[in-house]
């Protein structure tokens, strides 16, 4: 089976998320809690319509994926997460970018 053609693909968007906590969130439960809501928000089908998958989690930062027709949608969701393993957070979307690596360099750099 031959690839896609890159203007029939999908295109991503990765959103850099920082989570404002009173203890440090686990990379599992952060992953928990955005399937939990995204299934609470937008139920079953549209979460997998949505593409919604984080891509890394580390310092109660991270990088959540997405399709580029799907961001306020997913930017939504994080929004609604208050409760990730017992602990009051809030979520935070600190930025959108077309890649991994702006995401990281412009909204995940510890001096901005």
């Amino acid at each position: 089976m031959e690839p896609l053609l890159p203007s029939l693909r999908k295109r991503k968007r990765y959103i850099a998320v920082e989570v404002i906590s009173d203890a440090p969130v686990q990379r599992n439960a952060f992953i928990a809690a955005v399937s939990q809501a995204g299934c609470a928000v937008l139920g079953d089908v549209g979460f997998a319509v949505c593409g919604i998958s984080v891509l890394g989690f580390e310092d109660n930062v991270g990088i959540v994926k997405c399709w580029h027709t799907s961001v306020s949608q997913t930017i939504g969701v994080l929004t609604f997460m208050t409760w990730i393993d017992g602990q009051k957070v809030i979520v935070r979307a600190a930025g959108v970018s077309g890649t991994v690596k702006g995401a990281q360099i412009k909204f995940l750099q510890k001096g901005n």
